[in-house]
């Protein structure tokens, strides 16, 4: 009886075995993987880290007495990070990405491999410069390695670099295989356009490293030489971005987070002041005019005065709708059919479509870097010619024309001018300007050169910090719980994220 019960069982096993539906494929074709990879990037770009990193770098400020509000006095926690760390890189994009990597290259595109090394190397630069030191070469082990080393983020920038070049390589080459399309959402197969941005990634990347001590500039030189123009980033609409839809729950980041959390964030006192004193008429479509009436929304105010924002770390003050609010260039096309009269203006006033895209790095930032490359390290070109070609840019990404961007450049503001530290801060404060809300570089910026001038808290609001901007994030909870390599790291900085000895390795400035 026991033979013929195992008999049975057996056969039975057998029998369920084979009978597996033809229709249900064992892998995922890599074109319905990417547009899963891409989606989640640009998410990731319009969320978390951007909010920390437009909170510290004062482009936006909390208003609200929740979670933003402690984010805007540099307090974070271990805990406020494991959704970013895990669901966002590496159990999200990352690890989709890695499932391409991982196909036969027989049987898949070249693009496919190409774009996903050139988005790896983007994710791990994010990772790298908002941590420090991360686990690279042991990640995505699975169960053969559960808790990975942490590499020293000085040796990861390098290995970026090469896979930039593995994935332009990629790029380049020729097939008689199902090519991305449409399933790309960033430049719809178009080779050209992702070799732009890879190479204008690496100049983001190198104009990192020149900060460092030992670092040779002349590398650079002989990388911009060696590269054909026509490979860098050439126009707006080069521009790494994702474009978001106007349907709920696929619009903007920004916009959907303003809908869910409001009175969360607003515009920053620090870059709306910058821009009023140059009258930049970027503003009209940054932020709303205050104080506020329908006329301004058609006669945006062009004078040093029409903007206001909100001092970061004052939200103890309570809910104010006598300030400007977040505008089209985040949260798309303005779709309310009654203006409010103002002169103050509530969160749910004015309405938008939502269809904002994402930009995560712009053709006006691949001119502002090949200006500092020029101004402070002797790069090819000529720094203020690229500089006005940044503005230009930006007005273009603000939905401007190019005559406004030269009547601006008309004004002092086009010419850099003084010592070469007075050129730089010129230069740098512009780049924030066209930056606004990309993430993560206005905070690189910061911490490599110091502009544009931010300010702290009382160190009461902050006992941690001593009320100054963090350097680096926390490592993530679920993480140093579950791994000890990363939890002595989060020993170090656990009490303060601003300290030398946590920085990431090229934030070299005091």
């Amino acid at each position: 009886m026991l033979l013929g019960l195992l008999l049975s069982a057996t056969s039975c096993n057998d029998w369920l075995d084979d009978n597996k539906s033809p229709n249900l494929t064992l892998s995922n074709p890599p074109n319905l993987i990417l547009p899963s990879i891409e989606a989640e990037l640009g998410l990731r770009m319009g969320s978390d880290l951007l909010r920390f990193g437009g909170l510290w770098t004062q482009q936006i400020s909390a208003q609200a007495g929740r979670q933003t509000e402690a984010y805007d006095l540099f307090v974070i926690v271990p805990t406020d990070v494991n959704g970013v760390w895990r669901t966002g890189f590496y159990a999200g994009f990352l690890k989709d990405i890695e499932e391409i990597l991982a196909k036969d290259p027989a049987a898949t595109h070249p693009f496919y491999f190409g774009m996903c090394k050139i988005m790896k190397a983007f994710g791990f630069s994010m990772l790298v410069d908002f941590w420090g030191d991360i686990p690279y070469s042991e990640a995505f082990l699975g169960n053969a390695n559960i808790q990975p080393i942490a590499d020293d983020d000085a040796t990861i920038y390098p290995k970026l670099l090469t896979l930039l070049d593995e994935g332009i390589a990629d790029m380049r080459q020729t097939s008689g295989l199902r090519a991305p399309a449409v399933d790309d959402y960033f430049y719809a197969g178009n080779a050209a356009r992702w070799i732009r941005f890879a190479n204008t990634l690496k100049l983001r990347l190198y104009l990192h490293l020149a900060n460092t001590p030992t670092f040779d500039a002349s590398v650079i030189t002989t990388f911009i030489n060696a590269t054909p123009p026509a490979e860098f980033m050439t126009a707006v609409a080069d521009d790494f971005q994702l474009r978001f839809d106007v349907i709920s729950g696929r619009q903007n980041p920004t916009h959907q987070f303003i809908l869910n959390r409001q009175d969360d964030i607003c515009t920053s006192a620090t870059i709306a002041n910058l821009m009023n004193s140059k009258s930049d008429p970027r503003r009209s479509t940054y932020f709303t005019p205050a104080p506020f009436s329908p006329a301004l929304l058609a006669t945006p105010p062009t004078g040093t005065t029409g903007y206001v924002g909100l001092a970061n770390g004052t939200s103890n003050l309570g809910i104010r709708n006598d300030l400007s609010r977040i505008h089209t260039f985040v949260r798309g096309l303005l779709t309310t059919t009654t203006i409010p009269a103002g002169p103050n203006l509530t969160v749910f006033q004015l309405a938008y479509n939502g269809a904002a895209p994402v930009n995560i790095l712009t053709f006006a930032e691949y001119n502002f870097v090949r200006a500092e490359l020029a101004l402070r390290y002797g790069a090819p070109g000529t720094a203020e010619t690229f500089y006005r070609a940044g503005i230009t840019a930006s007005f273009l990404d603000a939905g401007l024309t190019a005559a406004q961007a030269t009547a601006y450049i008309a004004t002092p503001a086009g010419t850099l001018t003084g010592t070469p530290a007075a050129q730089l801060r010129q230069l740098i404060e512009e780049k924030f300007v066209a930056s606004f809300m990309v993430t993560g570089e206005p905070f690189s910026d910061w911490r490599r050169t110091g502009f544009p001038a931010l300010s702290t808290v009382p160190p009461a609001l902050n006992p941690g910090n001593g009320g100054v901007i963090p350097r680096v994030l926390p490592y993530p909870q679920q993480e140093f719980d579950a791994n000890p390599n990363l939890a002595a790291l989060q020993a170090a900085r656990s009490n303060n994220l601003s300290a030398p000895s946590v920085r990431v390795f090229w934030d070299t400035r005091p």
